[in-house]
């Protein structure tokens, strides 16, 4: 079998209409690449070429390569690998699938003008396609750059782009697209964020799932995006004009991008390089790594896939080649597309050797860091992966020597501040770490407080609403048993979020702006989930990656809340914007910056009260943020 990795045709010169390109697959001696690419000629109907290609001519070291000069455009050329096929008695191949390009720009497949099409002769079963090579070289960028904000500035905002904008209620033109999302634009601003963390938005398959809904026999989906197919490619179904030609979704995502950055709002995105969506639920109508080089691609043990991301499929970052994979998929994303920054879903898998075990300094982190193109890029991990303990790597994750790159997802922060505002006992200790910025963590290996992702809900998990009206999760539309069982959370009294009235309602609304003010009043980088700002509700669903409609932004819900905790988020986050100098810091509180107004840190009743100061001498301090903390009530 090939190894390494392919990466598909860039044009060199236009001659007229005609086109040259090249295509390289990085190989061992002895394997045999048939790339099998299927166009139609003028005038004739079905066409195909196929090249075996041949050592020396198409091999240099380890890399074959090919070019293809063609008398016409290639735009919309097909093509595919075949990888050491099968032969028959005259020596001729059998074909099957033909392999996915790992570095595709754009594929091509039924159904992708609907969003989770099924139909008796409907499968997913993408090829890739050449794009037209304007959308990729020639975008107008309008001398729009990146604010390029610095770490410690960033109020994040987590959202899904079908989510965002797909409910009727939006009032978009293009609703649950890239540019439905834009007009949507001027509610982040009114908010005061200034960078959207996007849930994935590579191309993966919807339509995997077999399990249908309980109640409307209709089938689930894959909604979240976490089982990627080509990590080049944006999402064909978040695009306008996909039914029209498949490279409309680079044009509509850096359109995106850019009017983001037109309004000062830094683009991270949610990538997934712990595992791949390949064979996903016994699904074999696409291939791509475990046929180039499944050894090199996957962390494998005794030839079976491994599974420290609860997903199978695990892949070995660690592997040369597998590295060099994602870094070139990183600096595609950063410098063709103008994303800011990425957060690596399960990133303690990428740490992991060949053995399976976690590495303190993996050589994908060294090469990551090191690189010259990405310097600017932030880096935010999710420090754990489903092996426990030693995937749980809060505070631990390997942030690169020097200068530490890396911000992680606190989860420390995230269960302290649900804890303590819940009532839990003994927690203003733990409590009062993490509001000064979560020092225990990120102090020994020289980071700071904006190293330290602040969160109390994300996309899986109850939001915010939930968390105050349900004391277990409600996950049976998903028809499986999933979701974190401990999620620190309380009813309010019943466990529903419809029922609560009158006083409950007050009081599991203040419940909520408690911890509003928690995040944004605490040192550290912040980020919220869509639809907290208005106390949006999953009905007590803890995982609901295989729904729909339940994830849903409600537009007209988001409007009722316009003068209660919209408005009351909105303040929030000014008066933190108002003391930035105190609270988007790059050092830890200190007594010298934070005055207790209490010394009982024994008492079970959870209420801190303190002043936050600019430092310097005692008498010459200037008082800054009375900062007041603990249940409602």
């Amino acid at each position: 079998m090939s190894e390494g990795h392919f990466q598909g045709g860039i044009p060199e010169t236009n001659m007229g209409r005609a086109q040259k390109g090249d295509w390289n697959l990085y190989g061992k001696a002895g394997c045999r690449l048939r790339p099998e690419n299927t166009v139609t000629f003028p005038d004739v109907q079905g066409s195909f070429l196929r090249f075996e290609l041949q050592a020396p001519v198409n091999r240099t070291g380890n890399t074959w390569h090919i070019q293809i000069v063609a008398p016409f455009s290639l735009e919309g050329l097909r093509y595919g690998w075949h990888i050491d096929p099968e032969v028959s008695y005259d020596n001729q191949p059998l074909l099957e699938q033909p392999v996915l390009d790992p570095c595709a720009r754009c594929l091509t497949s039924g159904g992708v003008e609907v969003w989770n099409k099924r139909g008796e002769n409907i499968k997913y079963a993408p090829l890739s396609v050449v794009p037209d090579f304007r959308a990729l070289d020639c975008f107008d960028w309008q001398g729009v750059t990146s604010p390029g904000y610095a770490l410690q500035d960033l109020i994040i905002y987590e959202a899904h782009v079908r989510s965002f904008t797909k409910n009727k209620d939006s009032g978009v033109k293009a609703p649950g697209t890239f540019l439905g999302f834009i007009e949507k634009i001027p509610h982040l601003l009114n908010l005061g964020i200034n960078c959207v963390e996007l849930l994935p938005i590579f191309e993966f398959d919807e339509s995997q799932v077999p399990w249908k809904h309980p109640k409307t026999g209709e089938h689930l989906c894959q909604y979240w995006g976490y089982q990627t197919c080509s990590y080049n490619t944006p999402m064909q179904r978040f695009a306008v004009g996909s039914t029209k030609n498949p490279w409309a979704a680079i044009v509509e995502f850096k359109t995106l991008v850019r009017e983001l950055h037109r309004n000062g709002i830094e683009v991270v995105l949610d990538v997934v390089f712990n595992h791949t969506g390949e064979g996903a639920w016994g699904v074999s109508n696409w291939n791509c790594l475990a046929k180039v080089a499944v050894n090199h691609y996957y962390l494998m043990s005794n030839g079976y896939h491994t599974n420290y991301t609860g997903c199978g499929n695990t892949l070995h970052a660690n592997n040369p080649n597998c590295t060099e994979w994602i870094i070139d998929c990183l600096r595609y994303w950063a410098l063709d597309m103008h994303v800011d920054g990425f957060r690596f879903d399960l990133a303690s898998s990428l740490t992991r050797g060949s053995d399976g075990q976690c590495m303190p300094e993996p050589p994908f982190i060294r090469r990551l860091v090191s690189d010259p193109c990405l310097q600017h890029v932030k880096l935010i991990a999710e420090p754990w992966d489903c092996a426990w303990p030693d995937g749980y790597l809060v505070g631990q994750f390997p942030s690169g020597d020097g200068n530490p790159r890396w911000a992680e997802w606190n989860g420390k922060f995230r269960d302290a501040v649900r804890g303590f505002i819940k009532g839990d006992p003994n927690m203003k200790g733990e409590f009062a770490t993490r509001v000064c910025g979560s020092a225990d963590l990120y102090e020994p290996d020289g980071r700071g407080p904006c190293h330290s992702i602040n969160f109390i809900t994300a996309h899986d998990g109850f939001t915010l609403r939930d968390l105050v009206s349900y004391n277990k999760k409600h996950n049976h539309l998903n028809n499986e048993e999933s979701g974190e069982d401990n999620n620190i959370s309380w009813n309010c009294g019943e466990e529903n979020d419809e029922g609560l009235k009158g006083f409950d309602f007050l009081y599991c609304t203040g419940w909520m702006r408690n911890m509003i003010l928690a995040l944004f009043l605490s040192a550290g980088t912040p980020m919220v989930t869509s639809g907290d700002e208005y106390g949006r509700s999953q009905g007590g669903n803890n995982n609901t990656w295989c729904q729909d409609e339940l994830n849903w932004f409600s537009w007209a819900d988001c409007a009722k809340e316009s003068e209660g905790l919209v408005r009351f988020f909105r303040l929030a986050l000014g008066l933190r914007k108002q003391h930035r100098d105190l609270l988007e810091r790059t050092t830890f509180l200190t007594h010298e910056t934070i005055q207790w107004n209490h010394d009982d840190w024994e008492s079970d009743y959870n209420f801190i009260s303190y002043i936050l100061h600019r430092g310097g001498p005692t008498s010459c301090r200037s008082s800054s943020v009375w900062g007041v903390c603990g249940p409602p009530g």
